[in-house]
């Protein structure tokens, strides 16, 4: 009776994981519904997160046909989307496939079979498919007498800030499987060793295998699967001894079901482990013969933040709410490794990618989250079955079990308040329903075959709402593209704005690596570009894309479009724009969000506390005509400006920001038709302008 008391406790708890999981998701649902302007168009929500747009847009591509495994993708990386895009042996035409992209094979079959779009089936089905890691979790745990450290990392798994942020409302994404399915073929695993019958061994090394099938179709990493399907061999070996004698047919028969289905994938997972490895742990990026040729342009991802390395406080606050539950929790899964090694030996792999958070990018924080909270749970058993008996103390089991039942009863729900950030964590959309309908203008009213020219973020999502192929986006932003697009919206001059949107569409990424080859240094092909030396008639329709996301990102704008190629740096950006100003007097404004600072735009001065800023150059558009004033030689540019909804917005820039065809074109709207058309003005959100072909 005290056992099935017990046991109905801890599954009631775990009922409370699962639905605290659903909860801090659809949480968010109330937050949407009052924003529905904002985060619906047409009737649908918008996604949460960039990736979404791309796994979305594969299924519209299934919807019309376009969709065929080793077919180019027509959306992507213009103009290197052509079968004669490559150099010796690398090609950089992106292509349709199914590994990492399955999860769009697998919403365009929902989609068909009950008749929802792919956004609401993202809104209904993403928040239940994040939970799921829980529940082999708890079950492995719970198969081992551990249930509390099974119950602590559901909570502490389903909470953390990086896993919540990556699995919630409305992010269609590889993410919210990706630590189902290793936990799940690791519980599997040790079901299968602790099996006494060949019935059940066969069971649950075929499901076993089925699901490392799957992972690989999900997300596409054959290292990952390599090193399951490794440490399962390991451990048979151990199992036997290390000898090859104790074989026997049954044996040769599991390891077949295992590792026969897996060979069409996981002979390459040896060498991509081994790049992983070196690159995660000892920093040191094998570069191909094509990335060794682009080595002279800044690297893109030093302003990804996902990429940056964490501090020791950063990366417990990414994993929990709590730096003190945290390092309690990660002294307790050496423990629980320790004490239950042969146990937990499939996980293994998975405790090393959650401990790369240390040393590599806040991505692994999510892999390490669980393992916190496993810590956690585990040490409250360790108290209770190990040190407090071996201090004569709750021998009796009847106490030590209800004293076990009632600290892990409080140690969940200490952690459960402990997590009630994660109900004020809101997802939001990564583009609002203004620009998408912005989207949906360029879709109607361009030529088909046109090109979007834009910052890479908003690339995928261009591709979705748009239909318009663009030239670059998050999948391709490490190219020099990337340098590239940066300078046209860096440089002053229009026509050399120009000539590097020609060099691209006419040489993309392949004529610029047959350049590189020859022998032409990075920084003398870009001068080539700006004197014009590849000029020629642009082909295909070309629309530079302005977005109001792009002021606040113009810092990394223009530090790579002003990066200097023998200093190896460039000049970080900067747009002030205060939102919280009011007009004091005529010709006067104060900033509560600029520390009270007056802007005197009658004798051009910035009083700030401890003195004065001169201003150089003020200028108002009133939405159909700009002013200019001149002041003093030195000093900030300040912008006035009015959008679209009637507002104004106030802009302060250094003169060498502003003197940027970003600002000029996108704030200002001052353009040269030599070279390009205003062919549509929702200031701020969206500015397009037509390339002229010539």
């Amino acid at each position: 009776m005290r056992i099935n008391l017990a046991n109905l406790i801890y599954y009631l708890l775990f009922l409370v994981v699962l639905v605290f999981g659903l909860y801090i998701r659809f949480d968010d649902v109330q937050f949407w519904k009052a924003n529905e302007h904002l985060f619906f168009y047409k009737g649908e929500p918008l996604y949460s997160e960039f990736d979404s747009f791309f796994f979305a847009r594969l299924v519209k591509d299934m919807e019309e046909g376009l969709y065929r495994p080793g077919k180019i993708d027509p959306f992507r990386f213009f103009p290197d989307n052509s079968s004669q895009a490559k150099i010796d042996k690398e090609e950089f035409a992106p292509k349709y496939g199914i590994s990492s992209t399955f999860i769009s094979n697998i919403f365009y079959f929902l989609s068909q079979l009950t008749g929802l779009s792919v956004a609401w089936l993202t809104w209904y089905l993403i928040p239940f498919l994040a939970i799921s890691p829980a529940i082999p979790l708890f079950f492995y745990l719970k198969r081992l007498n551990l249930p509390f450290a099974g119950l602590a990392g559901g909570i502490v798994m389903l909470s953390a800030p990086m896993y919540l942020g990556r699995t919630n409302l409305m992010r269609l994404d590889h993410d919210v499987l990706n630590l189902t399915f290793p936990i799940l073929i690791a519980f599997l695993f040790y079901l299968f060793f602790v099996s006494q019958t060949q019935r059940k061994k066969l069971i649950f090394v075929s499901l076993a295998s089925l699901t490392l099938i799957f992972y690989q179709l999900w997300y596409g990493h054959p290292n990952l699967c390599f090193v399951l399907v490794l440490i399962f061999i390991i451990y048979y070996f151990w199992e036997k001894r290390f000898k090859l004698s104790s074989f026997k047919k049954e044996d040769y028969l599991y390891l077949g079901l295992l590792i026969l289905p897996q060979l069409w994938y996981l002979y390459t997972g040896p060498y991509h482990l081994y790049l992983q490895v070196k690159t995660l742990v000892f920093g040191l990026k094998e570069q191909t013969s094509v990335e060794k040729l682009f080595s002279d342009f800044p690297n893109i991802f030093q302003s990804i933040s996902e990429l940056q390395r964490l501090s020791f406080e950063e990366v417990f606050a990414t994993a929990t709410y709590s730096t003190a539950f945290g390092v309690a929790g990660l002294i307790g899964a050496f423990l629980l490794f320790i004490f239950h090694f042969r146990s937990l030996f499939f996980l293994l792999p998975f405790f090393g990618i959650g401990l790369l958070t240390f040393v590599s990018g806040a991505r692994f924080a999510m892999y390490f989250s669980p393992f916190v909270g496993l810590g956690l749970g585990y040490l409250v058993h360790l108290l209770f079955e190990k040190l407090l008996p071996m201090m004569g103390l709750f021998v009796e089991e009847r106490k030590r079990s209800f004293a076990l039942l009632l600290t892990g009863t409080i140690l969940f729900l200490a952690l459960i308040f402990a997590s009630r950030g994660a109900v004020s964590a809101v997802s939001t959309p990564k583009v609002h329903s203004f620009l998408v309908k912005d989207m949906d203008w360029i879709k109607h009213n361009t030529p088909k075959n046109s090109v979007i020219w834009t910052w890479w973020d908003y690339g995928y999502a261009f591709q979705l709402y748009a239909r318009r192929a663009t030239i670059h986006d998050g999948g391709s932003q490490a190219s020099p593209k990337t340098y590239l697009v940066a300078k046209s919206f860096a440089v002053s001059n229009p026509e050399q704005g120009w000539r590097f949107i020609s060099f691209t569409a006419n040489y993309g990424l392949t004529g610029l690596a047959k350049l590189l080859k020859e022998g032409k240094r990075a920084s003398a092909i870009v001068e080539d570009i700006l004197a014009g030396k590849f000029d020629m008639p642009i082909k295909t329709p070309i629309y530079v894309v302005f977005t109001d996301d792009l002021i606040s990102k113009f810092g990394w704008v223009h530090y790579f479009g002003s990066y200097d190629f023998n200093k190896k740096e460039g000049t970080f950006g900067q747009i002030v724009s205060p939102q919280d100003c009011r007009i004091i007097a005529p010709n006067v404004i104060q900033c509560a969000d600029l520390d009270n600072a007056i802007l005197d735009l009658t004798n051009g001065i910035i009083n700030i506390k401890n003195g004065t800023i001169p201003i150089k150059d003020f200028y108002f558009h009133d939405g159909k005509e700009l002013k200019a004033k001149h002041f003093f030689e030195n000093g900030y540019v300040v912008e006035l400006v009015r959008t679209q909804g009637g507002k104004f917005g106030l802009f302060l820039l250094p003169p060498q920001q502003a003197d940027t065809l970003f600002n000029r074109m996108f704030i200002l709207r001052q353009y040269d038709p030599r070279y390009f058309e205003l062919v549509y003005d929702n200031f701020p959100t969206t500015v397009i302008y037509r390339v002229k072909p010539e």
